[in-house]
């Protein structure tokens, strides 16, 4: 049993080619009254896509030979067809040959495994294809666009995490390449996000916490308990805090001053050792 590779020549160029340029775009919509933009990446349409102009394909069959009443005979199975752009973006070539495959197991006998056949007959023939492949101006911009993309990923994560904001709203405030596009808004992230550390900080360093209204004095017991949770009694702790934490956050009390409920459950998490 083995496998030929044939190649054919498309009767059209295969479209699908990259774009050439892409360009910063800006949606806007508003919410209450206020109108925010975000911006996002599109290709540029009237720059066109770039041109494949291979018709290479590969038509892979799988034959088998045998003899029967002193004659040599061959059978043979298509399995399918691979173009030149396929094999240059890595494809994958088992959706190409899948169905081929299933109708092959059923024609030929034996154990050999063909598609580790097909596909050591087609690997030499796609490496000098992404070698080809790789010096075209498609491949250039694409790759520089990759480059984009990670850099502005690993910007939008560091923002989210400096400022302590989701990480769609890096989209408010920068365009894909890192430049500022809104420096108001900016300005507002940072301005919450120091009075939130502030916030943080005072709560955990400028009250005190000791008895309650009946005049027990708990923060000793708090402090020598705080080591003896199991680990099963530390987990329904960290249930007990976020809960209340959810519950008096100022975010979700705008009408309500909840400041010393907050120090509270703050205290509670710092004596819990959660």
């Amino acid at each position: 049993m083995f496998v030929v590779i044939q190649e054919i020549q498309l009767k059209k160029p295969q479209k699908g080619g990259a774009y050439k340029e892409y360009e910063v775009d800006t949606c806007s919509f508003s919410t209450d009254g206020v109108t925010k933009t975000y911006y996002t990446y599109y290709p540029n349409y009237d720059a066109g896509s770039f041109e494949r102009p291979h018709r290479e394909a590969y038509k892979i069959s799988v034959h088998h030979s045998y003899r029967e009443n002193g004659k040599v005979k061959v059978k043979q199975c298509v399995l399918g067809t691979i173009s030149y752009y396929a094999l240059a973006l890595d494809w994958g070539l088992y959706d190409y040959v899948s169905s081929g495959l299933d109708r092959a197991t059923k024609i030929f006998e034996g154990t050999e495994d063909l598609y580790d056949l097909v596909e050591a007959k087609i690997k030499p023939i796609q490496e000098k294809i992404k070698k080809e492949y790789h010096k075209t101006e498609e491949y250039k911009a694409v790759s520089e666009r990759d480059k984009v993309q990670k850099k502005y990923q690993k910007a939008k994560a560091a923002f989210a995490k400096k400022y302590s904001v989701a990480a769609g709203q890096y989209d408010y405030v920068y365009d894909i390449f890192g430049h500022v596009m809104d420096q108001a808004y900016l300005d507002e992230i940072i301005q919450r996000s120091r009075a939130y550390s502030s916030y943080s900080n005072y709560n955990y360093s400028n009250y005190s916490y000791g008895s309650s209204s009946s005049g027990t004095d708990y923060s000793s017991y708090l402090k020598s308990s705080s080591g003896n949770y199991t680990e099963e009694q530390k987990a329904m702790l960290k249930k007990f805090y976020k809960k209340l934490a959810m519950e008096f956050h100022p975010d979700r009390n705008p009408d309500t001053d909840t400041t010393e409920e907050m120090k509270l459950v703050n205290k509670l998490k710092d004596e819990w050792n959660i």
